[in-house]
């Protein structure tokens, strides 16, 4: 509380004198009943009031004074309102693009899937952030390096979507070891700033990988304390994969992954290597099959960690 008129304040030193003149009153107001002598017969002939009562109209008026200066003073009460502010955030989306993505499971396919859910954390993106974008299959290799417009990461999607060939192999070890490399070297170019930020990838994928080799760049990522969120893509029941495309991401699928024996492969999502990859690394796994589930990776990813 802060009072607007402080120089009322010090009327508050008033009090004590006012008490000691309210005390002498009645000392003196004692003493002259004493000089009558017999204080029985002065009750006999006139009335006098209980000797606590003069104390307590005392009380009472020295409050007032106390309220009256108070108010003069004019108090205001502050009402300070906290609000959580996100702390400034680097995601770095790992984003699978090997054949299996192209498959038809879900609208208008794993990948197009993908792609939504990047463009709702870039419209939810606070000011304060930055987001990259890695592409990986067999290899892996930085479509956008950290930036705080990613409206340029929409410009790789154009890219990726006119692909009518897309190469084999899922290699999620390549791709950590990638956004390693990506996150050293923003911390290099500014390791004031890189303090103050947190770091954090999300790794969007149908769980199917082919090199079995991330072992070792998983260890740099837990020894770093960089979090890994996973969303996996893809349906339990599976769908064919396509080879080749006419017109890229949306065309015709012109041929797809066969077997030996000339049958169709279908690839269903296998999560277990995502989930086991975001929980070793503090991080969560979730399934990207609808909005609301969505929603609450955003909601944890972009605003879990706060400050205020």
């Amino acid at each position: 509380m802060e009072f607007a008129r402080q120089e009322y304040l010090w009327l508050l030193l008033a009090i004590p004198v006012v008490i000691l003149l309210w005390g002498m009153g009645l000392w003196h107001q004692r003493r002259m009943r004493l000089r009558f002598g017999n204080i029985g017969n002065l009750q006999s002939i006139s009335r006098i009031s209980w000797s606590g009562k003069p104390w307590m109209r005392g009380l009472l008026f020295v409050a007032a004074l106390a309220l009256m200066a108070l108010g003069l003073a004019y108090p205001i009460a502050l009402v300070r309102e906290l609000h959580a502010v996100p702390t400034p955030t680097d995601l770095v989306f790992l984003l699978d693009t090997s054949p299996s993505m192209y498959a038809r499971d879900m609208d208008p396919s794993r990948l197009g899937r993908a792609e939504r859910i990047i463009q709702r954390f870039i419209y939810l993106k606070q000011a304060q952030d930055r987001y990259g974008l890695i592409g990986f299959n067999w290899t892996s290799v930085v479509l956008s390096y950290m930036t705080s417009d990613p409206q340029n990461i929409l410009l790789y999607f154009d890219y990726l979507n006119q692909e009518e060939t897309p190469q084999p192999g899922t290699n999620v070890g390549s791709v950590l070891t990638n956004a390693m490399r990506l996150v050293a070297t923003e911390q290099q170019g500014d390791p004031e700033g890189a303090r103050r930020r947190r770091v954090v990838f999300l790794l969007l994928s149908d769980g199917d990988d082919k090199a079995k080799d991330v072992e070792k760049p998983l260890a740099e990522v837990i020894k770093s304390g960089i979090k890994i969120y996973a969303i996996g893509l893809g349906s339990a029941t599976g769908s064919y994969v396509p080879l080749e495309m006419a017109g890229g991401l949306n065309g015709q699928v012109v041929k797809y992954l066969e077997r030996d024996g000339g049958t169709r492969l279908v690839s269903r999502a296998e999560m277990k290597t995502m989930r086991d990859i975001s929980e070793r690394t503090g991080g969560r796994f979730f399934r990207g099959e609808n909005d609301k589930q969505v929603d609450e990776a955003m909601e944890e990813i972009l605003f879990s960690t706060c400050i205020s």
